[in-house]
């Protein structure tokens, strides 16, 4: 993800706990403004965005009986002390105002009648962030900027008559922070009160020490331009304000890196802040860390729910097929009726074994192979309960490499969507792909009403009383496992049609 510096749009982070009002407010706003509004819906979230230093103007939602707004303000400005905010409230919120008074909200708008949102976006365009620091600072400071004080140092000192004992103290001490400094493996740092580097450990940067010494942040020119000059507004506001700002998470687009920064003010001996003292580690392995359990933890949710989809089809035909054998008045029918509960229960067994291997290794499974796809079709349409549909074949599909176990599920998904929306009686057709390398399944029922549009593979989309909706998010899930591309378009027949790409072969 990555955000254009130089555009002159205004960048607001609108944060509400209800999606349908961050939709509304995100149209309306940029309806009305050169704004482009990112939507979130809680406060964990926001300060995931705000992580990236492209917010200009944080406006918080606030609903007496749904979301505290002056709470979660309160808490992103801890870690984000000197971003613009606007607390955007319900009319039904008259102690908000109040509440408000001396918080971390700059400003408060009613939101009541479509005339808000014009007042809305006139107090972002005031109080949008401005990060341009101008020449705030000199440039010749006082004083020599090096980390350590040297034996020449101390003999001067002596010379002039400093108690021996009180040098070997200082002295002592210089080596001992030199030390910390050499060898701490984060990027510790000192700025004094115009928040220039006086002090910088060599952990990150060992080989470009000279190029912080005696420098704010703007003019090292080692991230982007405008995080650089809002680091250095935040360092201001950290000496001027005398407050600290504890574990703020950073993200460096031009050095694909996350940071966990805290700073606070430097005394000297009468007590005053004469600059600050930072920290910042570097922390992408464990945001990536994070970012991995995350995606784990979702698809083992969508998983799951794909699964009990998955379960219900072969369950319902066992327990069909079980009805039948009892009332059947042969052998043969009875035979035949407990082969297909066998198939169905053994179906049942591979989609357990499935589930409880990703429960283990917390990630798709997909044991590549070379696999017959034509097999796969005749195999998945033989458990298909639907006698009075047609399967037809438009040339060989021949051997591709994917997961038996996995292409069978996704064939059965896309037949399963076929009957469900084509008919009992459809006609489903198979074939390769001319232009492309891969394969489609089309047939001759109503199609797509909104053929092309990513929703028709999201999870819960249908437009059938009957389905689920978990279908087509199957086939998704299953193409992906495989790198492969999947689209739904409607078929020569009119019907509807999914193509997949970038099918590999076993000889490709």
């Amino acid at each position: 993800m990555g955000h254009d510096e130089s555009a002159a749009t205004s960048h607001v982070l609108y944060l509400g706990a209800v999606e349908s009002r961050t939709n509304t407010v995100e149209r309306e706003l940029e309806s009305r403004a050169d704004v482009t509004v990112y939507a979130t819906t809680s406060t964990e979230d926001a300060l995931e965005r705000l992580a990236w230093p492209d917010i200009d103007c944080l406006v918080v939602a606030h609903r007496t009986d749904q979301f505290d707004g002056i709470e979660a303000a309160e808490r992103v400005c801890e870690t984000h002390p000197c971003l613009p905010v606007i607390l955007f409230a319900s009319p039904d919120s008259e102690s908000a105002a109040t509440r408000a008074v001396g918080t971390a909200v700059d400003e408060f708008v009613v939101h009541e009648g479509p005339g808000a949102f014009d007042t809305l976006a006139t107090v972002i365009s005031d109080l949008s962030f401005d990060d341009d620091i101008g020449d705030v600072h000199t440039a010749d400071p006082e004083g020599p900027f090096v980390a350590n004080v040297d034996a020449a140092t101390v003999d001067r000192l002596r010379r002039d008559g400093i108690d021996r004992g009180r040098l070997e103290e200082l002295l002592h001490k210089s080596r001992l922070f030199d030390s910390i400094f050499d060898s701490i493996p984060v990027h510790l740092y000192v700025k004094d009160e115009q928040a220039r580097h006086r002090y910088v450990s060599a952990g990150y940067f060992e080989d470009t020490l000279d190029e912080f010494l005696g420098k704010t942040d703007p003019e090292i020119g080692m991230v982007a331009n405008r995080h650089a000059r809002r680091a250095y507004v935040e360092d201001m506001h950290v000496i001027e304000e005398d407050e600290s700002v504890i574990d703020k998470v950073e993200y460096l687009p031009m050095l694909d890196q996350w940071n966990l920064t805290s700073k606070v003010p430097w005394r000297g001996p009468d007590g005053d802040v004469v600059g600050l003292i930072g920290v910042t580690r570097d922390i992408s392995e464990r945001k990536a860390r994070q970012e991995q359990v995350r995606r784990q933890n979702e698809r083992l949710r969508r998983f799951a729910n794909m699964v009990s989809h998955d379960l219900r089809n072969p369950l319902q035909l066992a327990l069909l097929r079980l009805e039948l054998a009892r009332d059947a008045d042969d052998f043969e029918a009875v035979a035949e009726n407990l082969d297909s509960i066998e198939r169905a229960l053994e179906r049942i067994d591979e989609l357990i074994d499935d589930v409880l291997t990703l429960a283990r290794q917390g990630a798709q499974v997909v044991t590549m192979s070379p696999v017959d796809l034509d097999d796969v079709v005749n195999v998945t349409w033989s458990s298909v309960d639907a006698p009075d549909a047609t399967v037809e074949r438009d040339g060989a599909l021949g051997t591709i490499l994917g997961d038996e176990s996995r292409l069978r599920q996704l064939m059965a998904n896309v037949f399963r969507n076929a009957i469900e929306h084509g008919g009992a009686s459809v006609t489903v057709r198979v074939g390769p792909l001319t232009s492309a390398t891969g394969f489609y399944v089309e047939d001759d029922g109503p199609g797509f009403p909104d053929a092309g549009g990513d929703d028709l593979f999201d999870a819960g989309y249908t437009t059938s009383s009957d389905g689920t909706g978990f279908g087509l998010s199957i086939v998704r899930e299953i193409a992906a496992a495989h790198d492969w591309m999947v689209s739904a378009t409607n078929g020569t027949d009119g019907g509807a049609r999914i193509e997949f790409t970038g099918v590999e072969r076993p000889d490709s």
